[in-house]
C-alpha cells in the first residue's frame, strides 16, 4: 500500500477513535453548566416509561369517588372506622369480612376531619361496600361551626348511606341547652342532607340523657355486653354495635361491628 494512502487511513482511525471522547466530554461539560431545573428536564425519562408511570400511579381518591349512591344488601352486618384503624385493606374487608355496610369518620366538632376519611370513603365504596359518614358531635362547641365542619366535608352526592351523628358526650353545659343545642343540629343536618340523619350513642347515655328524644329518627345503639341493648322507653332502634373489639380481615387490630335489628333494612338508610 502507498505511503500516502497508509497514512490517510491511520489519520481517520486516529480522528474516528478521539470523536466519541470529545462528544462525550463536550455532553458533560455542558451538562455540569446546566441550572438545576435545566438538568431536572434533561434527566427526565423517555416517552414510554413516561406513559407507563402515568397508567399506573394511585388515582386521586377525592376526584374517583363514585357520585351515586349504591346499595349493599348481602349481609346485616357492618362496621364503623376512623384513622386509629390505621390503613385498611377495603377489598379484603368487602370480599372476606362478611359485611355490607360501613361507617366513616368524616369530622368532629369545628374543625377536625379524620385524615384518613378521603382515603377510607373512596376506598370502601370503590370495594363494593355501602359507605356512609359520620360526625362526632361536641356539645360544648357552637351549632354553626359543627355545622359548616360537616357539611362542607361529607358531600351528599359521595354518600351511599344517610349521615350519622355520634353523640355520646354531654360536656359541660345544662341539660336544656344540650338537648336544645342537639335538636338545631340534628334539624339543620337533615335539611341539608334531605334525609333524617342516623343517630348514635350507647345505652346508658340514652337512658340517662335521651330518652323520649328523636323518636321517629333510626337509631344505632352500643352495647358491648351479651344482651341487647335495653332503652328505657322501649326505643325499636335499627342496629345494634355489639362489640368494640371485633376482628375483619384486612383490618389490623380491633374495629366496631354491628348489625341490623328485626326487621330493618339497609335500604330505610340509603341516601
Amino acid at each position: 500500500m502507498p505511503f500516502l494512502l497508509r497514512l490517510i487511513l491511520t489519520l481517520c482511525i486516529v480522528i474516528g477513535a478521539t470523536l466519541p471522547i470529545n462528544a462525550g466530554y463536550r455532553k458533560a461539560k455542558k451538562h455540569r453548566n446546566l441550572s438545576p431545573v435545566e438538568r431536572a428536564v434533561q434527566n427526565q425519562p423517555d416517552m414510554l416509561p413516561t406513559k407507563l408511570m402515568a397508567m399506573t400511579r394511585p388515582k386521586d381518591t377525592v376526584i374517583e369517588l363514585e357520585q351515586r349512591s349504591k346499595l349493599n344488601t348481602r349481609y346485616r352486618e357492618g362496621i364503623d372506622v376512623s384513622r386509629y384503624q390505621g390503613v385498611i385493606n377495603w377489598q379484603q374487608v368487602a370480599s372476606e369480612g362478611e359485611i355490607s355496610y360501613a361507617y366513616i369518620k368524616a369530622t368532629e366538632g369545628a374543625n377536625l376531619v379524620d385524615r384518613k376519611y378521603a382515603y377510607n370513603l373512596a376506598e370502601a365504596r370503590r370495594a363494593g361496600l355501602s359507605v356512609g359518614s359520620y360526625h362526632f358531635y361536641r356539645p360544648n362547641i357552637s351549632v354553626d361551626e359543627q355545622v359548616e365542619n360537616m357539611t362542607t366535608n361529607v358531600r351528599k352526592s359521595e354518600q351511599d348511606l344517610v349521615p350519622l351523628i355520634d353523640i355520646e358526650v354531654r360536656g359541660k353545659v345544662g341539660y336544656e341547652r344540650f338537648i336544645t343545642d342537639l335538636i338545631d343540629f340534628v334539624d339543620r343536618v337533615e335539611a341539608h342532607y334531605g334525609r333524617k340523619p342516623l343517630l348514635y350513642t350507647y345505652q346508658n347515655f340514652y337512658n340517662k340523657y335521651l330518652v323520649g328524644q328523636f323518636r321517629d329518627y333510626p337509631w344505632m345503639i352500643a352495647k358491648y355486653q351479651g344482651d341487647e341493648p335495653v332503652l328505657r322507653d322501649e326505643l325499636d332502634y335499627m342496629i345494634w354495635q355489639y362489640t368494640q373489639t371485633g376482628r375483619m380481615p384486612g383490618i389490623r387490630g380491633n374495629v366496631d361491628r354491628s348489625c341490623l335489628m328485626g326487621n330493618f333494612s339497609l335500604e330505610l338508610l340509603q341516601m
